[in-house]
């Protein structure tokens, strides 16, 4: 992957299995046979991980504003962006007026909080030009530092869904500054690291007591800064120039405080995770703040003992998000993905569909009227036939995460449920064919929960 280089595994904490009386048909007749079982309760234990960092620059969308969730915590979303330098040719027997210097920005669609509340943005002058690090990148963790007085604020109110434009007049001395300089050429001017020295850019940061974020697109004209300005001979012609972002030095910067969260503890690194055990039956997965989940499947090879031959003939596995954790303020992301890693946490493919071409998605089902079966659902058959029987290094894992655009330029969410005592939680549902049954598969099985089976029969 271009950006994001992290691991995600689930844990399954119990195989069980459960059979009826049908299931036996025929063994009085013969003295061995194949016959089916459905495994539909099996819990899984998920982790929660936080990356130490996302690489935010170029993205094509930028996040603006502030928003204080009990869940989440407090977090702060400000843009630093550079601008690409543009002139034009004065005539020397024209002159030249100002009109207005506007920045345009329009909304990506994309929000977190309460779109009915006025959000308030400062914008800042940078006091110096910004310069990649040592990886040649820009994170959401970094701070640059900007003049101590904002150039201007603006108020504005989200308005998700119609993407209307927003034109935030800048100061006319700023404007004016730049109108002169271009007619009388300044030789700043004359390439980007002379502009951008003379102009490093800008960042907007949203004032703290804001109760929303919203995304906004980044593109030649979104977030560019536009000159209006006349050019006057015989007659009046209205001219403009625009100063498109830079998108190799512009990214969107994170503060985020989760003190008093569940999440507090929580510190960067696979090798820090908290199993949902330890996260109040719950686990967190959120874009630009950098939650992703771990799984893996630690009892698989216990399906083993049912048989002298155990065939895994299909495997689902089902993911609940916490009723009331999603509304009209935390929407469900509509995607998220299923990756393959070794025994290293090492990335190696997708998990794909049943036509082993098309990535899965999630398969997002909402219950709209009781909210109580909204779930995601991933076919695992692969992976699990791939993994049964295998220990230690040649064991795969699994990561789970949101894509990679949403990972890096929004605030897509989800809390999944995992509580054993709840009816509807994270959950395996497998399939498989016993040859010779060895014992009574009901039993011998740790953390077994009450599984039945739903169709047995002889093949």
């Amino acid at each position: 992957m271009k950006k994001l280089l992290y691991s995600l595994i689930i844990m399954i904490a119990a195989i069980c299995a459960c059979q009826d009386e049908n299931s036996k048909l025929g063994q009085s007749l013969v003295s061995s046979s194949f016959y089916n079982v459905y495994v539909d309760t099996c819990t899984v234990d998920i982790s929660t991980i936080l990356m130490d960092s996302i690489e935010t620059r170029g993205d094509s969308i930028c996040q603006l504003g502030h928003y204080k969730d009990a869940s989440w915590g407090e977090v702060s979303a400000a843009y630093y962006a550079e601008y690409s330098k543009n002139s034009f040719t004065p005539n020397e027997d024209y002159s030249y007026s100002f009109d207005s210097l506007v920045l345009r920005m329009t909304p990506s669609g994309n929000f977190w909080g309460d779109t009915l509340t006025q959000q308030r943005i400062s914008v800042y002058r940078l006091k110096q030009a910004i310069y990649l690090d040592d990886n040649e990148d820009l994170y959401n963790s970094t701070i640059l530092p900007t003049e101590s007085m904002p150039l201007f604020s603006f108020t504005f109110t989200p308005s998700p869904g119609r993407k209307k434009e927003l034109e935030i007049r800048l100061p006319d001395e700023l404007g004016k500054e730049l109108l002169n300089d271009l007619v009388t050429e300044e030789d700043y001017f004359d390439s980007q690291d002379k502009f951008k020295e003379k102009f490093p850019g800008l960042a907007l940061i949203a004032e703290n007591n804001g109760e929303c974020i919203t995304g906004f697109m980044v593109n030649d004209s979104s977030m560019a800064i536009t000159l209006h300005y006349k050019e006057i001979a015989s007659q009046r012609t209205e001219k403009e120039l625009t100063f498109s972002v830079n998108t190799d030095y512009a990214y969107t910067s994170i503060r985020h405080d989760r003190t008093s969260t569940p999440l507090a503890t929580l510190e960067s690194g696979i090798e820090n995770l908290i199993h949902s055990g330890s996260l109040g039956r719950r686990a967190y997965m959120q874009g630009l703040t950098g939650f992703y989940n771990q799984i893996e499947f630690p009892y698989l090879n216990n399906l083993q003992d049912a048989g002298e031959i155990v065939s895994i003939e299909s495997a689902t596995l089902y993911l609940y998000p916490l009723a009331g954790s999603y509304n009209k303020l935390n929407q469900l992301p509509k995607d998220i993905r299923l990756y393959i890693t070794d025994e290293n946490n090492v990335l190696e493919d997708y998990v794909y569909g049943s036509d082993g071409v098309t990535v899965q998605t999630g398969n997002l089902t909402v219950d709209d009227m009781f909210g109580r079966d909204t779930y995601y659902s991933f076919d695992v058959t692969e992976f699990i036939r791939n993994n049964f029987g295998t220990w230690g290094i040649k064991r795969q894992k699994l990561l789970l995460s949101l894509p990679e655009n949403e990972m890096t330029m929004t605030f897509n969410q989800i809390i999944f449920t995992n509580d054993p005592d709840q009816e509807r939680q994270c959950r395996l549902d497998i399939r498989f064919k016993i040859y010779n049954e060895k014992g009574n598969i009901t039993t011998g099985f740790p953390l077994c929960c009450a599984a039945s089976v739903q169709q047995a029969s002889l093949s």
